[in-house]
C-alpha cells in the first residue's frame, strides 16, 4: 500500500508538472507523457487500465509503439483468434457458417463484452451463430480502425473452417462508429465480406458525437476507481484522436484530413441491402419527453444514438422501424439489460429469415 501511494504521488506531481506545459509544446508534452506511463505503471497492468489509456492517448501509444498499445485482432473471449486457416480451425469449437461480430466502445477491450454475466455476441450462439469480438486501439482515428477492421476481417472470412454465408455486426458506442466506418471502406476496398453483410446493429453509438463534458466525467469517474490510473483522472489536456471523432460522429479518413477538419455536413449512407438497426436509451422511463431524449443514456442523446439530422449534419437516415429507444437504461446497461437483449434477438433472427 505504501508502495502504491508513493508511485500514485510521483506519477500526480509529474503530471502536474508536464500540464504546466501543454500550451507550451503539445508534442513534447505527449511524449514525455508517454515516457512516464511506460516506466510509472506496473510491468503488466490489468487490462481495464490498458483499455482505458488507449482511450485516452491510445494514438500516441501506437505512435510510440509502446507495449500498452492494444493492437487490433479478433478473439473468442478465450484468446486472440489466428488468421492462418489451420490455426483458426483449431481454435474453434463447432464453427458456425453464421458469425455475430460484437465491436466494444471507447476506452473498452473485448472481455468486456460479457457482464453481469449476459453477452450479446453469446446470447446468438442457441441460434447458429459463432461470436467472435473484435479488440482494437480506441485512441486512433475511428476510420483507422474501420479501414483496417474491414481488411482483416476479409482474412478472417477467408480463413473461417466452413463456408460464411452470413455476417452480423453488433457496435457498442464508439464500435458502432467503427462498424460503419468498416462498411465504408469494404466498399471502397470492393471486399467479399460486405455481400455476406446481412445485419448492423448500433447501442447507444454517438453517431452525431458525444456530448465533451459527458465523456469527460466518465473518463474521471472510471481513472478514479483504479488505483494507477488515479493520478491521470484530471487529465483534461490530452484527447486522443479517436476522443476527438467521438465527439463529433465522424467516421472517415476526410473529415479530419480536411483544412480545417470536422467541417462537412456530408457522411457516409448506410450499406446497401443491409438491415441497419440503432437502438438508444434514457436514464428515464419517460422517454418521449424531450428533457429526457437530451440527456439519454447519461453520455450519448437519443438523436445521436439514432443519428438524426442536426443543423450540422444530415441524418444517417436508420429506417424508423429499425430504431428503437428503451426507457432506464445506462450507457453501460445496453451491454447487459434484458429489453436491449430481446431487440437485438429479434432483430438478428427476423432478418436472418430473408438471407
Amino acid at each position: 500500500m505504501v508502495l502504491k501511494h508513493r508511485i500514485n504521488r510521483t506519477l500526480q506531481l509529474l503530471l502536474n508538472d508536464l500540464s504546466e506545459k501543454v500550451s507550451v509544446n503539445s508534442t513534447q508534452w505527449k511524449a514525455e507523457l508517454g515516457e512516464l506511463i511506460e516506466t510509472g505503471l506496473p510491468a503488466a497492468p490489468s487490462d481495464l487500465v490498458i483499455a482505458t489509456l488507449n482511450g485516452v492517448m491510445g494514438d500516441a501509444l501506437a505512435e510510440r509503439r509502446s507495449r500498452l498499445a492494444q493492437t487490433l485482432g479478433f478473439s473468442s473471449q478465450m484468446g486472440r483468434l489466428s488468421l492462418d486457416s489451420l490455426t483458426l480451425a483449431g481454435q474453434l469449437v463447432s464453427p458456425q457458417p453464421r458469425i455475430a461480430i460484437c465491436v466494444h466502445g471507447w476506452c473498452m477491450n473485448d472481455s468486456q463484452w460479457q457482464r453481469k454475466p449476459h453477452d450479446h455476441g453469446r446470447s446468438l450462439v442457441q441460434f447458429g451463430y459463432s461470436p467472435v469480438y473484435l479488440r482494437y486501439n480506441t485512441g486512433r482515428h475511428i476510420s483507422q480502425n474501420g479501414e483496417d477492421f474491414a481488411l482483416m476481417l476479409e482474412q478472417l472470412v477467408q480463413a473461417w473452417p466452413c463456408e460464411v454465408k452470413e455476417i452480423v455486426l453488433i457496435g457498442h458506442s464508439m464500435g458502432g462508429l467503427v462498424c460503419r466506418s468498416a462498411c465504408f471502406y469494404a466498399a471502397r476496398h470492393q471486399v467479399g465480406w460486405l455481400k455476406k453483410l446481412a445485419t448492423l446493429m448500433t447501442l447507444g453509438s454517438p453517431h452525431n458525437g458525444a456530448p465533451l463534458a459527458q465523456m469527460a466525467s466518465w473518463i474521471e469517474a472510471r481513472s478514479a476507481s483504479v488505483p494507477y490510473l488515479r493520478p491521470f483522472s484530471n487529465l483534461t489536456g490530452m484527447r486522443s484522436a479517436g476522443s476527438k471523432d467521438l465527439s463529433r460522429g465522424v467516421i472517415c479518413h476526410s473529415d479530419w484530413e480536411r483544412d480545417p477538419p470536422y467541417t462537412s455536413q456530408m457522411r457516409p449512407p448506410l450499406p446497401d441491402h443491409v438491415a441497419c438497426f440503432a437502438i438508444a436509451s434514457c436514464l428515464s422511463r419517460s422517454v418521449e419527453e424531450e428533457r429526457n431524449r437530451r440527456i439519454g443514456d447519461g453520455l450519448v442523446p437519443v438523436s445521436s444514438a439514432l443519428g438524426e439530422a442536426t443543423p450540422h449534419q444530415l441524418a444517417v437516415e436508420f429506417p424508423p422501424e429499425n430504431q428503437w429507444v428503451g426507457g432506464g437504461i445506462t450507457h453501460m446497461e445496453l451491454l447487459t439489460h434484458p429489453k436491449v437483449a430481446m431487440q437485438i434477438q429479434g432483430w438478428v433472427l427476423g432478418n436472418s429469415l430473408s438471407v
